[in-house]
Formats: C-alpha cells, sequence, structure tokens
C-alpha cells in the first residue's frame, strides 16, 4: 500500500460516526437484505457446493429438507414503479421479479456457485432453445407456465404471442431498447408454442441478453391494456409470486403462486414461502433494531458497521460478496468529441488513475477489502469475465492502475500539464445513502488527487438533475466520479460505455470516439464460442485500461445478514443480479 498522506489522516480521523453511518446507510435496492433476495452472497458454514436450481433439493447443504409454508420478511428503501418495461432503475426489476418471468435467467445453485459458472443462462419460461444458424434462435416454451388465476388473465396458458407483445411492447417504451436493437424480427409458430428471433447480425451473447434481468420480462396483453395505469398499480405475470398489496412507506407484499411451474427433485411445488413482505424501511437504525428483534429474517449491513454488527446480532449468519457495481470517473464528452484538454491526452487519464490509491480507499470503506475493477468490467462478473489489475493479464496496462504519485505528476509534465484545475461533479442524494461507500470515496479523491497536483472543485448534484442531465446526457465540464449498475452481460457494458450514443451507447457518458475500438467490440460480439468472446473481451480489457477513457475506483465487498431460520442460500459467493424473486427467494424457505 502507498503512502496515504493527508486524506488518510483526514478520514481515517474523521471517519463516519456509528449513529450517521446507520442514517446514510440506507438499503442498497441489488443487495441481497434489501429485496429479501438471500443467499446471493456468502461466508456461512452451511456447506456443500450446492444444487441446481432447476434440479435436486437442497437437503444435501447441511440444512435439512426444505419445509414448505411461512413468509419472508425483508426490506426495500424504495418503490420507484412496478412496471419492468418502463423502468430505468434497478428497483423496479428487482421487484418485478417475484411476479414476472423470462423465456432464460442465470444458474443459480444451492450454496456456492463457481465464478467459472456466474451469469450463465438457462431455461426459464422456455423448455429448450434451438440455434440453427447465427441469425436464429427458435424458443420452444414449456406448456406449464400459466400467468397468475385473477383477472383479466385468469389463470390462461403463456403462449408465444405474449413473447412477441412484450418483446415488441420493450422495444417500444423501455429506456434500454437499445439491448435488442440488434433483433430483426420476432415471431410466433402457428401454434403458439414457438417464438423464433431473427437477428441483423450476429450476437454470440444472445441467450445471456435474452436472460438479462432488465430486459424482456413477459407480461400478458390483456392487463397492460386492461386500463392506462394497470402496470404500475399492480402486478400480473407467471412468476413465483402473486402481487397482493403495496402501502406506500409501509409495506410491499406477495402471496405464493399456488399454479407455479417449477418443482424441486423431490417433486414438491416451488416457491416453499407462502409469501413475501418488504418492509418499506430508510433508516438504518430502525432496520437493524427490527432484525435484532427478530422482526426481520434479511437485511443488507453497511460494510463500516460490519464488525460492530457481528457484535450486536450473534445468531445472524453474515454472508459477504463483492459488489457488481461499476465506481469510476467519467471525462466531460469535448474531451473526445473536440479535443478539450486537459483529458483528452491519454496520459492525463492515465495520471488520474495512478493518483488514485485504491488498497487505501478500500481499507477507508471495507473491513473486508474489495477488487480494483477494470475498464469496463469488474470483479462481480467472476473469473470468467475479470482480469484483476494487480495480477499478470493486462499486460503493460496494469501500470496504470497502481498508486504512484511521482509517476503520475510525470505523466501530467509530458502532456504539458504541471497541474491540473477541474470540478469534480457527483450525485450529492440518494447515492449517498442507497451505497454508502460512495460518499466515503468522492470525499476521499479531491484530497488524494492533489497529491499528484490536481486541484478539485466539488460539485454536489441532486440525484434527479445528476442522473438526467450529467449521467445521462454527459453535460458537464472537468469530471464526474459515477456509479455504473450492473448489466446482465459483458456486451452490454462494451456497446453501452463505447458505441455512438445514437448506435446503442446508452451510456456513453464521456461521448468516448474511437472507431477502431467499436469495430474491435462488433467483431467481438459476432463470435459464436464463449471462449472467443472471453479472449477478445479480455483484450479489449488491455486496450481500454491503456486509454483510460474511463477510470475505475473500487469494488468493494458487500454485507448481508439472515436469520439462521432461513434457508437455501444461493450462490453465496456469486453474483449480485436484480432477478432476486426467480433466482433467490424462489428456494428460500423458513427453519420455523
Amino acid at each position: 500500500m502507498g503512502n496515504h498522506g493527508s486524506y488518510w489522516d483526514k478520514f481515517t480521523a474523521n471517519r463516519v460516526s456509528r449513529r450517521r453511518a446507520l442514517q446514510l446507510a440506507a438499503v442498497t435496492g441489488a443487495s441481497a437484505g434489501a429485496i429479501a433476495l438471500v443467499g446471493c452472497s456468502g461466508d456461512d458454514d452451511d456447506g456443500g457446493d450446492g444444487t441446481p436450481t432447476g434440479g435436486e433439493t437442497p437437503s444435501g447443504n447441511g440444512e435439512g429438507t426444505p419445509k414448505p409454508g411461512g413468509t419472508l420478511r425483508g426490506t426495500v428503501s424504495l418503490v420507484l414503479g412496478k412496471d419492468p418495461h418502463k423502468a430505468s432503475t434497478f428497483l423496479t426489476h428487482a421487484l418485478a421479479s417475484y411476479s414476472y418471468s423470462r423465456l432464460m435467467r442465470f444458474k443459480t445453485v444451492v450454496g456456492e456457485l463457481p465464478q467459472s459458472e456466474w451469469y450463465t443462462a438457462e431455461p426459464e419460461a422456455a423448455a429448450k432453445v434451438e440455434n440453427p444458424d447465427e441469425l436464429t434462435y427458435t424458443f420452444t416454451l414449456r406448456d406449464d407456465v400459466k400467468f397468475h388465476n385473477m383477472p383479466p388473465v385468469n389463470g390462461r396458458l403463456m403462449n408465444a404471442d405474449d413473447v412477441v407483445y412484450s418483446f415488441e411492447r420493450f422495444s417500444s417504451i423501455s429506456p434500454n431498447k437499445a439491448d435488442f436493437s440488434f433483433v430483426e424480427s420476432v415471431t410466433a409458430s402457428a401454434d403458439k408454442k414457438q417464438v423464433t428471433f431473427k437477428l441483423k447480425e450476429p450476437f454470440g451473447l444472445f441467450l445471456n441478453r435474452v436472460a438479462s434481468f432488465q430486459d424482456l420480462w413477459i407480461m400478458p396483453r390483456e392487463f397492460i391494456e386492461e386500463s392506462e395505469n394497470a402496470s404500475e398499480e399492480r402486478m400480473l405475470g407467471s412468476g413465483p409470486f402473486m402481487f397482493e398489496k403495496f402501502e406506500p412507506n409501509v409495506v410491499m407484499s406477495w402471496k405464493k403462486n399456488p399454479d407455479y411451474f417449477e418443482k424441486d427433485a423431490a417433486g414438491v411445488p416451488l416457491p416453499y414461502l407462502d409469501g413475501v413482505n418488504l418492509a418499506i424501511i430508510t433508516d438504518k437504525n430502525q432496520e437493524m433494531s427490527q432484525f435484532a428483534a427478530g422482526q426481520l429474517d434479511a437485511i443488507s449491513v453497511p460494510p463500516q458497521l460490519y464488525e460492530a454488527f457481528k457484535g450486536q446480532a450473534r445468531g445472524a449468519i453474515i454472508d459477504k460478496a463483492v459488489r457488481n457495481i461499476l465506481s469510476f470517473l467519467y471525462f466531460e464528452p469535448a474531451s473526445y468529441s473536440a479535443a478539450k484538454k486537459p483529458f483528452d491526452d491519454p496520459r492525463v487519464r492515465r495520471g488520474m488513475s495512478m493518483a488514485i490509491d485504491r488498497a487505501g480507499l478500500l481499507q477507508l470503506v471495507s473491513a473486508d477489502g474489495g477488487e480494483w475493477p477494470n475498464t469496463p468490467i469488474n470483479a462481480g462478473f467472476g473469473e470468467a469475465w475479470w482480469l484483476d489489475p494487480q495480477g499478470s493479464g493486462l499486460g503493460d496496462a496494469a501500470k496504470y492502475y497502481k498508486y504512484d504519485v511521482a509517476e503520475a505528476k510525470k505523466l501530467f509534465e509530458a502532456a504539458g500539464v504541471s497541474t491540473i484545475d477541474t470540478p469534480m461533479h457527483f450525485s450529492s442524494t440518494v447515492y449517498s445513502s442507497v451505497v454508502p461507500y460512495y460518499d466515503i470515496v468522492r470525499q476521499a479523491l479531491p484530497d488524494m488527487l492533489s497529491k499528484a497536483g490536481v486541484k478539485v472543485q466539488p460539485v454536489g448534484e441532486e440525484y434527479g438533475v445528476y442522473i438526467s442531465k450529467t449521467f445521462g446526457r454527459g453535460e458537464f465540464e472537468g469530471f464526474t466520479f459515477g456509479l455504473e449498475s450492473v448489466f446482465s452481460d459483458i456486451a452490454a457494458y462494451w456497446t453501452n460505455m463505447f458505441y455512438p450514443r445514437d448506435a446503442g451507447g446508452g451510456r456513453n457518458h464521456s461521448s468516448v470516439n474511437d472507431t477502431q475500438l467499436v469495430d474491435n467490440i462488433k467483431k467481438m460480439l459476432a463470435s459464436q464460442k464463449i471462449e472467443d468472446i472471453q479472449k477478445q473481451s479480455f483484450e479489449l480489457m488491455k486496450y481500454t485500461s491503456d486509454m483510460m477513457y474511463y477510470v475505475p475506483v473500487v469494488t468493494p465487498v458487500e454485507f448481508s445478514a439472515r436469520q439462521s431460520s432461513l434457508k437455501g442460500a444461493l450462490n453465496r459467493t456469486g453474483p449480485t443480479t436484480y432477478a432476486v424473486g426467480t433466482e433467490g427467494a424462489l428456494r428460500n424457505w423458513l427453519d420455523v
């Protein structure tokens, strides 16, 4: 670890007080406890290697035989909508996963899922998928998937027309519609048992995209067209839980779908739970008090409170995993579109990276540390897709992740800028509470960068302004410290963050304009073998780490806690996704 200097002394001496930290650390929408997904991470002693979600019962994991019944009591901090096609926020997608299904989902196991299998797509509402050529994917639907038995669908079977309708609606209204811009057509067979996707161009990660927790949730037409606000008043799909009620600022709840199509290997219908109640709690003091009193089954735990929490909740099982939210610096678009100094020069961007003490930041925000992400993929995707900047995989570009103030100054001087005076934009609301480490890091960055001669003027922006103006439209000067919600596949990172804005680059915050990079991304995505895509993605990581179009910061570990009575923990050390209903609560059970 390098010499931390005054920024380290300052922020160690003035660490957030326990009560203030509790007030700030509102529930993280993508974390385990926050939305009642238990077992997306892990560091407990429950045992075994796990069993597939669609296969064996969890009884071989030292937890006993699952007991049907009971209501899972979790929390959520915000409810910003119920329609997953309209949503731009991860919270809505997480909540929708209790009620809706996808054609594909990501693999889950009871216990620990090997990193090599993180984000592996498997059938959900589809029985099988055929890929006769690189532009054609035909999904045969299961014959037992029913929509919830309530008006106006009344438990009818899902069919291919529903998939076509959902795709067309998604492609018309979703903020994420560019995610399927490579699809030419989607058609249903005459018997409505198959749906065929025709692509405009080869896309080797197509099945991962279909499994996305941000995109193609299947919704019945008659429900959507029941009234103008039907999809925002309630949820009605084919998922494992049926929407029951929403009381603003109080609770959101679901009851078991008795007609859900999946069973475990013993023939026991899933889900095991009778229901899910998510208390809407924004005060961490209240949430942790309720957990300690046994009134909640699962919560998230801010890293800075991990040690204190262990002493308070001695009977709880503490799970941990590396977060898969990317924290990074991004530069004003004029840097690339108009060669505006100083950030148009890669030497300056490299120097900005080398002025960041990532090891020190991780020690500051998390007792158990975390990882150094690279551009733009982070450790939450696992070893199959991520190259550790501290390892040998990035080659010569790895040096730009090292903390070296002297070398940073040399890079600035070589670029003709001995000092840099620049605004640093950030979200002054929401991030500071929903992602507790964000505010700690952003307070440390100006002092840290000053050691290399970078004079920072912090510019706080209310979250709504930040998201629409700075993050969304790229209307800012200097640079920004931001967060990037996890995408469902690495292709979404590459295309969203590096394609031109009018060609699928919806998250190209800096309007990076590198035509050769875009061509190489297209070449990678046209590959049909996962191994080839992985190799080419690694090469792209080396290149973008050298260019430092975006400067990755840190990825701390996250913690969640569950009562010992809550069993069926899935993917304990695996990825966090938003599909907490179909990839988490589906196999949770209560030993009470």
